[in-house]
């Protein structure tokens, strides 16, 4: 395995928009700040056994549009893949995902 240094933030929007064909910008660009995000945690804390990047942020955005809901989505593409451990993987979404995307609420059934 070899590290590779991502992109730019502008750079992953573009290039994830592109391939995508995701057209919410900011959305988008909160979705690659994640990703830099884990990539920076994971680093800090030697959380070493998984996989992030691009294709990662293309999956999750894909995953996003087919089930509408972000928070869900990365849970099952980004986090799944950044680290098989369940205690790690529960550090990133506190420490990672959460800041930026929240849980959507259930509604209540009457």
């Amino acid at each position: 395995m070899r590290d590779v240094e991502l992109p730019t933030p502008e750079v992953m929007v573009q290039r994830a928009m592109s391939v995508t064909g995701a057209t919410d910008e900011y959305q988008i660009s909160q979705m690659v700040q994640v990703v830099n995000d884990l990539s920076e945690y994971c680093r800090k804390n030697s959380i070493t056994d998984g996989s992030y990047g691009m294709r990662s942020l293309i999956d999750w955005i894909v995953s996003s549009e087919i089930t509408g809901d972000v928070y869900e989505s990365a849970l099952y593409t980004i986090i799944s893949k950044a680290t098989t451990d369940e205690v790690d993987r529960e550090a990133l979404v506190s420490a990672v995902l959460e800041p930026i995307f929240t849980k959507k609420r259930k509604k209540a059934t009457a």
